[in-house]
Protein backbone atom coordinates (compact mmCIF):
# COMPACT_ATOMS: atom_id res chain seq x y z
CA UNK A 1 0.00 0.00 0.00
CA UNK A 2 2.82 1.90 1.03
CA UNK A 3 4.21 1.71 -2.70
CA UNK A 4 0.89 2.54 -4.22
CA UNK A 5 0.33 6.16 -2.74
CA UNK A 6 3.88 7.44 -2.97
CA UNK A 7 4.03 6.22 -6.47
CA UNK A 8 1.08 8.63 -7.27
CA UNK A 9 3.27 11.92 -6.84
CA UNK A 10 5.94 10.07 -8.52
CA UNK A 11 3.99 8.97 -11.48
CA UNK A 12 2.10 12.29 -11.96
CA UNK A 13 5.47 14.51 -11.60
CA UNK A 14 7.10 12.72 -13.96
CA UNK A 15 4.99 12.65 -16.85
CA UNK A 16 5.15 15.43 -19.12
CA UNK A 17 3.89 18.36 -17.25
CA UNK A 18 0.39 19.70 -18.43
CA UNK A 19 1.56 18.20 -21.73
CA UNK A 20 3.92 20.90 -22.82
CA UNK A 21 7.27 20.94 -24.63
CA UNK A 22 8.71 17.48 -24.23
CA UNK A 23 12.43 17.25 -21.91
CA UNK A 24 13.49 16.45 -18.86
CA UNK A 25 14.78 19.61 -17.22
CA UNK A 26 17.57 18.44 -14.23
CA UNK A 27 18.10 20.52 -11.05
CA UNK A 28 21.50 20.79 -12.47
CA UNK A 29 20.25 21.99 -16.05
CA UNK A 30 17.94 24.52 -14.08
CA UNK A 31 20.90 26.11 -12.11
CA UNK A 32 23.25 26.58 -15.37
CA UNK A 33 20.28 28.35 -17.22
CA UNK A 34 20.21 30.44 -14.45
CA UNK A 35 23.41 31.25 -13.71
CA UNK A 36 24.20 32.08 -17.56
CA UNK A 37 21.33 34.74 -17.39
CA UNK A 38 21.54 36.16 -14.05
CA UNK A 39 21.96 39.78 -13.92
CA UNK A 40 22.92 40.29 -10.55
CA UNK A 41 25.86 37.92 -11.06
CA UNK A 42 26.82 39.40 -14.00
CA UNK A 43 27.20 42.59 -12.02
CA UNK A 44 29.05 41.26 -9.60
CA UNK A 45 31.34 39.44 -12.07
CA UNK A 46 31.82 43.10 -13.79
CA UNK A 47 32.53 44.82 -10.48
CA UNK A 48 35.35 42.26 -9.82
CA UNK A 49 36.83 42.85 -13.32
CA UNK A 50 37.30 46.14 -12.75
CA UNK A 51 39.15 46.42 -9.21
CA UNK A 52 41.24 43.79 -10.91
CA UNK A 53 41.82 46.50 -13.45
CA UNK A 54 42.33 48.87 -10.67
CA UNK A 55 44.78 46.82 -9.02
CA UNK A 56 46.83 46.40 -11.92
CA UNK A 57 46.58 50.21 -11.94
CA UNK A 58 48.08 50.56 -8.85
CA UNK A 59 51.00 48.75 -9.05
CA UNK A 60 52.01 51.12 -12.17
CA UNK A 61 52.61 53.87 -9.09
CA UNK A 62 56.12 51.65 -8.35
CA UNK A 63 57.42 52.02 -11.67
CA UNK A 64 58.57 55.38 -13.04
CA UNK A 65 56.94 58.10 -15.11
CA UNK A 66 57.48 59.34 -18.10
CA UNK A 67 55.88 62.84 -18.81
CA UNK A 68 56.29 65.81 -21.84
CA UNK A 69 55.67 69.01 -20.52
CA UNK A 70 55.40 72.50 -22.60
CA UNK A 71 54.10 75.75 -22.15
CA UNK A 72 54.77 79.22 -23.32
CA UNK A 73 53.70 83.00 -23.08
CA UNK A 74 53.22 86.02 -24.74
CA UNK A 75 53.09 89.66 -23.44
CA UNK A 76 49.93 91.06 -24.89
CA UNK A 77 51.25 94.58 -24.29
CA UNK A 78 54.31 94.62 -26.32
CA UNK A 79 52.92 92.98 -29.64
CA UNK A 80 55.53 94.69 -31.39
CA UNK A 81 58.60 93.53 -30.10
CA UNK A 82 58.56 89.79 -31.57
CA UNK A 83 61.44 90.00 -33.24
CA UNK A 84 64.61 92.31 -33.38
CA UNK A 85 68.44 91.83 -32.64
CA UNK A 86 69.92 89.63 -30.04
CA UNK A 87 69.98 91.46 -26.33
CA UNK A 88 66.69 93.29 -27.04
CA UNK A 89 63.26 92.05 -25.58
CA UNK A 90 61.27 89.47 -27.27
CA UNK A 91 57.38 89.34 -25.50
CA UNK A 92 57.33 85.95 -25.53
CA UNK A 93 58.57 82.84 -23.71
CA UNK A 94 58.66 79.24 -24.63
CA UNK A 95 59.89 75.88 -22.88
CA UNK A 96 59.45 72.34 -23.29
CA UNK A 97 60.93 69.10 -21.31
CA UNK A 98 61.01 65.49 -21.09
CA UNK A 99 61.20 64.47 -17.68
CA UNK A 100 61.07 60.28 -16.36
CA UNK A 101 60.75 60.71 -12.54
CA UNK A 102 60.83 57.36 -10.29
CA UNK A 103 59.67 57.76 -6.58
CA UNK A 104 62.30 56.58 -4.14
CA UNK A 105 59.92 56.50 -1.01
CA UNK A 106 56.63 57.58 -0.45
CA UNK A 107 56.44 57.05 3.14
CA UNK A 108 54.55 53.57 2.49
CA UNK A 109 51.70 55.54 0.36
CA UNK A 110 52.41 53.81 -2.95
CA UNK A 111 52.93 50.06 -0.80
CA UNK A 112 49.61 50.75 0.87
CA UNK A 113 47.65 51.93 -2.20
CA UNK A 114 48.42 48.47 -3.98
CA UNK A 115 47.82 46.72 -0.78
CA UNK A 116 44.15 48.03 -0.50
CA UNK A 117 43.92 47.96 -4.25
CA UNK A 118 44.74 44.00 -3.68
CA UNK A 119 42.14 43.66 -1.37
CA UNK A 120 39.08 45.39 -2.75
CA UNK A 121 39.85 42.58 -5.55
CA UNK A 122 39.67 39.82 -3.26
CA UNK A 123 36.75 41.10 -1.55
CA UNK A 124 34.89 41.53 -5.12
CA UNK A 125 35.91 37.84 -5.94
CA UNK A 126 34.76 36.69 -3.02
CA UNK A 127 31.29 38.41 -3.52
CA UNK A 128 31.25 36.58 -6.61
CA UNK A 129 31.30 33.66 -4.50
CA UNK A 130 28.72 34.90 -2.19
CA UNK A 131 26.32 35.73 -4.67
CA UNK A 132 26.69 32.52 -6.35
CA UNK A 133 25.66 30.46 -3.08
CA UNK A 134 22.19 33.08 -3.58
CA UNK A 135 21.84 32.09 -7.26
CA UNK A 136 22.20 28.21 -6.67
CA UNK A 137 20.14 28.81 -3.40
CA UNK A 138 17.38 30.69 -5.36
CA UNK A 139 17.47 28.03 -8.62
CA UNK A 140 16.76 25.12 -5.87
CA UNK A 141 13.50 27.12 -4.24
CA UNK A 142 12.23 28.09 -7.67
CA UNK A 143 12.57 24.75 -8.85
CA UNK A 144 11.34 22.41 -6.11
CA UNK A 145 8.41 25.21 -6.02
CA UNK A 146 7.45 24.17 -9.15
CA UNK A 147 7.58 20.48 -8.50
CA UNK A 148 5.98 21.11 -5.50
CA UNK A 149 2.85 22.83 -7.33
CA UNK A 150 2.59 20.17 -9.70
CA UNK A 151 2.31 17.80 -7.13
CA UNK A 152 -0.06 19.89 -5.55
CA UNK A 153 -2.28 20.01 -8.80
CA UNK A 154 -2.11 16.27 -9.40
CA UNK A 155 -3.17 15.62 -6.13
CA UNK A 156 -5.96 17.96 -6.48
CA UNK A 157 -6.82 16.75 -9.77
CA UNK A 158 -6.94 13.04 -7.96
CA UNK A 159 -9.38 14.37 -5.53
CA UNK A 160 -11.62 15.68 -7.69
CA UNK A 161 -11.35 12.27 -9.49
CA UNK A 162 -12.43 10.53 -6.06
CA UNK A 163 -15.17 12.87 -5.36
CA UNK A 164 -16.52 12.73 -8.61
CA UNK A 165 -16.35 8.74 -8.34
CA UNK A 166 -18.78 9.01 -5.08
CA UNK A 167 -20.97 11.64 -6.71
CA UNK A 168 -21.57 9.10 -9.45
CA UNK A 169 -22.48 6.26 -7.13
CA UNK A 170 -24.66 8.63 -4.71
CA UNK A 171 -26.32 10.35 -7.85
CA UNK A 172 -27.38 6.98 -8.93
CA UNK A 173 -28.40 5.59 -5.99
CA UNK A 174 -30.44 9.31 -5.04
CA UNK A 175 -32.17 8.54 -8.82
CA UNK A 176 -33.23 4.68 -7.27
CA UNK A 177 -34.34 6.02 -4.11
CA UNK A 178 -32.48 4.62 -2.17
CA UNK A 179 -30.99 7.59 -0.57
CA UNK A 180 -32.05 10.67 0.75
CA UNK A 181 -31.33 14.50 -0.88
CA UNK A 182 -29.44 15.45 2.07
CA UNK A 183 -26.68 12.93 0.86
CA UNK A 184 -26.70 14.23 -2.47
CA UNK A 185 -26.30 17.69 -1.78
CA UNK A 186 -23.65 17.01 0.74
CA UNK A 187 -21.09 15.06 -2.21
CA UNK A 188 -22.44 17.88 -4.37
CA UNK A 189 -20.79 20.50 -2.01
CA UNK A 190 -18.05 18.76 -1.86
CA UNK A 191 -17.60 18.35 -5.64
CA UNK A 192 -18.03 21.69 -6.19
CA UNK A 193 -15.13 22.46 -3.34
CA UNK A 194 -12.64 19.51 -5.64
CA UNK A 195 -13.40 21.76 -8.01
CA UNK A 196 -12.46 25.16 -6.49
CA UNK A 197 -9.26 23.14 -5.29
CA UNK A 198 -8.20 21.96 -8.62
CA UNK A 199 -8.69 25.84 -10.04
CA UNK A 200 -6.27 27.10 -7.09
CA UNK A 201 -3.94 24.93 -7.56
CA UNK A 202 -3.58 24.71 -11.57
CA UNK A 203 -3.35 28.76 -11.35
CA UNK A 204 -0.36 28.57 -8.35
CA UNK A 205 1.14 25.78 -10.86
CA UNK A 206 0.78 28.50 -12.92
CA UNK A 207 2.64 30.80 -11.27
CA UNK A 208 5.48 28.73 -10.53
CA UNK A 209 6.03 27.68 -13.90
CA UNK A 210 6.09 31.44 -14.27
CA UNK A 211 8.49 32.68 -11.78
CA UNK A 212 10.36 29.33 -13.19
CA UNK A 213 10.85 31.05 -16.28
CA UNK A 214 11.69 34.67 -16.16
CA UNK A 215 14.57 33.50 -13.18
CA UNK A 216 15.92 31.98 -16.18
CA UNK A 217 15.67 34.68 -18.86
CA UNK A 218 12.86 33.28 -20.61
CA UNK A 219 8.96 34.40 -21.46
CA UNK A 220 6.86 33.13 -18.55
CA UNK A 221 4.71 31.18 -20.87
CA UNK A 222 7.48 29.78 -22.70
CA UNK A 223 7.04 25.90 -22.77
CA UNK A 224 9.06 23.81 -19.84
CA UNK A 225 9.89 20.66 -20.04
CA UNK A 226 9.08 17.45 -16.83
CA UNK A 227 11.39 18.38 -13.86
CA UNK A 228 12.20 15.81 -11.09
CA UNK A 229 9.40 14.76 -8.79
CA UNK A 230 9.20 16.42 -5.49
CA UNK A 231 9.92 12.90 -3.79
CA UNK A 232 13.23 12.95 -6.33
CA UNK A 233 15.93 11.39 -3.92
CA UNK A 234 19.17 13.61 -3.88
CA UNK A 235 22.56 12.91 -2.82
CA UNK A 236 23.14 12.78 1.42
CA UNK A 237 24.36 15.78 2.66
CA UNK A 238 28.01 15.65 4.31
CA UNK A 239 27.29 17.45 8.59
CA UNK A 240 30.50 19.33 8.92
CA UNK A 241 30.86 21.37 11.71
CA UNK A 242 31.76 25.42 12.54
CA UNK A 243 35.58 25.61 11.69
CA UNK A 244 35.28 23.73 8.36
CA UNK A 245 32.12 25.80 7.50
CA UNK A 246 33.90 28.96 8.35
CA UNK A 247 36.62 28.42 6.05
CA UNK A 248 33.99 27.62 3.23
CA UNK A 249 32.19 30.81 3.52
CA UNK A 250 32.56 33.73 1.55
CA UNK A 251 31.39 36.19 4.93
CA UNK A 252 34.18 34.68 6.73
CA UNK A 253 37.24 35.37 4.41
CA UNK A 254 36.10 38.62 3.55
CA UNK A 255 35.90 39.62 7.28
CA UNK A 256 39.65 38.52 7.64
CA UNK A 257 40.14 40.81 4.71
CA UNK A 258 38.41 43.98 6.14
CA UNK A 259 40.65 43.61 9.36
CA UNK A 260 43.64 43.80 6.91
CA UNK A 261 42.43 46.05 5.04
CA UNK A 262 41.24 48.46 8.30
CA UNK A 263 45.27 47.55 8.88
CA UNK A 264 46.62 48.98 5.94
CA UNK A 265 44.20 52.37 5.63
CA UNK A 266 46.01 53.05 8.73
CA UNK A 267 49.10 52.45 7.64
CA UNK A 268 48.14 54.72 4.47
CA UNK A 269 46.87 57.96 6.51
CA UNK A 270 49.67 57.35 8.66
CA UNK A 271 52.35 57.88 5.36
CA UNK A 272 51.23 61.13 4.86
CA UNK A 273 53.61 62.01 8.19
CA UNK A 274 56.68 59.90 6.57
CA UNK A 275 59.33 61.30 4.61
CA UNK A 276 58.89 61.54 0.79
CA UNK A 277 61.90 61.02 -1.44
CA UNK A 278 61.89 60.80 -5.37
CA UNK A 279 64.09 61.55 -8.27
CA UNK A 280 63.58 62.72 -11.65
CA UNK A 281 65.75 63.29 -14.92
CA UNK A 282 64.44 65.78 -17.20
CA UNK A 283 66.18 67.40 -20.25
CA UNK A 284 64.51 69.66 -22.98
CA UNK A 285 64.81 73.52 -24.35
CA UNK A 286 63.64 76.63 -22.33
CA UNK A 287 63.66 80.21 -23.42
CA UNK A 288 65.01 82.52 -20.23
CA UNK A 289 63.11 85.39 -18.70
CA UNK A 290 62.79 87.97 -19.67
CA UNK A 291 63.71 86.43 -23.51
CA UNK A 292 66.41 88.70 -25.20
CA UNK A 293 66.83 86.48 -28.50
CA UNK A 294 69.81 84.59 -27.31
CA UNK A 295 69.98 81.13 -28.24
CA UNK A 296 68.54 78.82 -27.02
CA UNK A 297 70.06 75.41 -25.75
CA UNK A 298 69.38 71.80 -24.66
CA UNK A 299 69.35 71.56 -20.83
CA UNK A 300 70.20 67.95 -19.14
CA UNK A 301 68.22 68.29 -15.43
CA UNK A 302 68.80 65.59 -12.78
CA UNK A 303 67.16 66.30 -9.32
CA UNK A 304 66.24 64.49 -6.05
CA UNK A 305 63.27 65.67 -3.89
CA UNK A 306 63.02 65.07 0.09
CA UNK A 307 60.29 66.10 2.16
CA UNK A 308 60.58 65.45 6.07
CA UNK A 309 57.71 66.28 7.88
CA UNK A 310 58.88 68.18 11.30
CA UNK A 311 55.75 69.40 13.79
CA UNK A 312 52.08 68.93 12.76
CA UNK A 313 50.43 69.33 16.27
CA UNK A 314 49.74 65.93 17.14
CA UNK A 315 47.86 65.24 13.82
CA UNK A 316 49.93 61.80 13.72
CA UNK A 317 49.37 60.04 16.81
CA UNK A 318 45.77 61.48 16.45
CA UNK A 319 45.10 60.16 13.09
CA UNK A 320 46.60 56.45 14.86
CA UNK A 321 44.35 56.40 17.33
CA UNK A 322 41.35 57.30 14.79
CA UNK A 323 42.85 54.36 12.57
CA UNK A 324 42.92 51.69 15.65
CA UNK A 325 39.71 52.31 16.51
CA UNK A 326 38.33 51.24 12.91
CA UNK A 327 40.72 48.20 13.23
CA UNK A 328 38.89 47.54 16.49
CA UNK A 329 35.00 47.77 14.65
CA UNK A 330 36.26 45.33 11.83
CA UNK A 331 37.48 42.76 14.80
CA UNK A 332 34.15 42.98 16.47
CA UNK A 333 32.57 42.74 13.20
CA UNK A 334 33.86 39.66 12.60
CA UNK A 335 33.15 38.14 15.95
CA UNK A 336 29.15 39.26 14.40
CA UNK A 337 29.61 37.59 11.18
CA UNK A 338 30.86 34.18 13.11
CA UNK A 339 27.86 34.16 15.11
CA UNK A 340 25.23 34.53 12.33
CA UNK A 341 27.09 31.42 10.52
CA UNK A 342 27.12 29.04 13.82
CA UNK A 343 23.55 30.18 14.08
CA UNK A 344 22.61 29.50 10.19
CA UNK A 345 24.67 26.71 10.57
CA UNK A 346 22.79 25.15 13.21
CA UNK A 347 19.25 26.15 12.22
CA UNK A 348 20.19 24.03 8.87
CA UNK A 349 20.99 21.18 10.88
CA UNK A 350 18.21 21.01 12.88
CA UNK A 351 15.87 21.68 9.74
CA UNK A 352 17.48 18.57 8.23
CA UNK A 353 16.78 16.52 10.78
CA UNK A 354 13.43 17.30 11.36
CA UNK A 355 11.99 17.69 7.75
CA UNK A 356 13.07 14.13 7.69
CA UNK A 357 11.52 13.11 9.98
CA UNK A 358 8.63 15.27 8.96
CA UNK A 359 8.42 13.07 5.54
CA UNK A 360 8.16 9.68 7.47
CA UNK A 361 5.41 10.75 8.95
CA UNK A 362 3.75 12.27 6.26
CA UNK A 363 4.45 9.17 4.68
CA UNK A 364 2.84 6.83 7.41
CA UNK A 365 0.03 9.54 7.83
CA UNK A 366 -0.77 9.56 3.93
CA UNK A 367 -1.01 5.24 4.31
CA UNK A 368 -3.60 5.22 7.09
CA UNK A 369 -5.95 8.16 5.04
CA UNK A 370 -5.64 6.23 1.95
CA UNK A 371 -7.19 3.21 3.89
CA UNK A 372 -9.49 5.05 6.18
CA UNK A 373 -11.22 6.34 2.85
CA UNK A 374 -11.25 2.72 1.14
CA UNK A 375 -12.88 1.54 4.42
CA UNK A 376 -15.14 3.97 4.65
CA UNK A 377 -16.30 4.38 0.84
CA UNK A 378 -16.99 0.73 0.99
CA UNK A 379 -19.19 0.57 4.23
CA UNK A 380 -20.80 3.86 3.23
CA UNK A 381 -21.76 1.77 -0.18
CA UNK A 382 -23.05 -1.03 2.10
CA UNK A 383 -25.06 1.02 4.39
CA UNK A 384 -23.26 0.73 6.97
CA UNK A 385 -21.74 4.49 7.23
CA UNK A 386 -22.95 8.15 7.21
CA UNK A 387 -22.29 10.63 4.56
CA UNK A 388 -20.76 12.87 6.92
CA UNK A 389 -17.94 9.94 7.82
CA UNK A 390 -17.39 9.96 3.94
CA UNK A 391 -16.65 13.84 3.37
CA UNK A 392 -14.33 13.21 6.60
CA UNK A 393 -12.25 10.39 5.26
CA UNK A 394 -11.88 12.51 1.53
CA UNK A 395 -10.93 15.70 3.58
CA UNK A 396 -8.39 13.29 5.36
CA UNK A 397 -6.86 12.10 2.25
CA UNK A 398 -6.47 15.68 0.97
CA UNK A 399 -4.53 16.73 3.66
CA UNK A 400 -2.36 14.22 4.27
CA UNK A 401 -1.68 14.21 0.47
CA UNK A 402 -1.19 18.23 1.00
CA UNK A 403 1.29 17.26 4.15
CA UNK A 404 3.17 14.88 2.49
CA UNK A 405 4.13 17.21 -0.15
CA UNK A 406 4.87 19.97 2.16
CA UNK A 407 6.83 18.08 4.07
CA UNK A 408 8.90 16.70 0.88
CA UNK A 409 9.17 20.29 0.08
CA UNK A 410 10.62 21.52 3.08
CA UNK A 411 12.79 18.74 3.19
CA UNK A 412 14.41 19.83 -0.02
CA UNK A 413 14.42 23.14 1.36
CA UNK A 414 16.22 22.32 3.91
CA UNK A 415 18.97 20.53 2.09
CA UNK A 416 19.53 23.39 -0.02
CA UNK A 417 19.05 26.17 2.99
CA UNK A 418 22.29 23.40 4.02
CA UNK A 419 24.38 23.08 1.14
CA UNK A 420 24.17 27.19 0.87
CA UNK A 421 24.86 28.02 4.36
CA UNK A 422 28.02 25.32 3.97
CA UNK A 423 28.42 27.09 0.76
CA UNK A 424 28.52 23.98 -1.50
Amino acid sequence: MKFKILSVILLGCSLNMAAQEPGYMSLEDYRERVEAYSQVLKQQKLQAMGSTEARKAAHTGFLPQVDLVGDGTLNLRKLDAWNGPVGEYRNYTYSGRLMVTQPLYTGGATQTKYKLAKDTEMLDQLAVELTMDQVIYQSDSYYWNASAAYATLHSAMMYEDIVKKQYGIINERFTLGAISRTDLLMISTRLKEAELQLIKARQSYTLALQKLNILMGITPDAPVGSLAPINAPVPAVQIMNLEEVLDRRPEYASSIIDINRSETQRKAALSQYNPQISMYVAGGWATPTPFLGTDVQLTPIVGLNVSVPIFRWGARFKTNREQKAYVGIQKLQQSVVVDNINQELSAAVTNLTETSKQVDTAEESIIVAEENLDLISYSYNEGNATMVDVLSAQLSWLQAQNSLISALLSEKMAIADYKKTISE
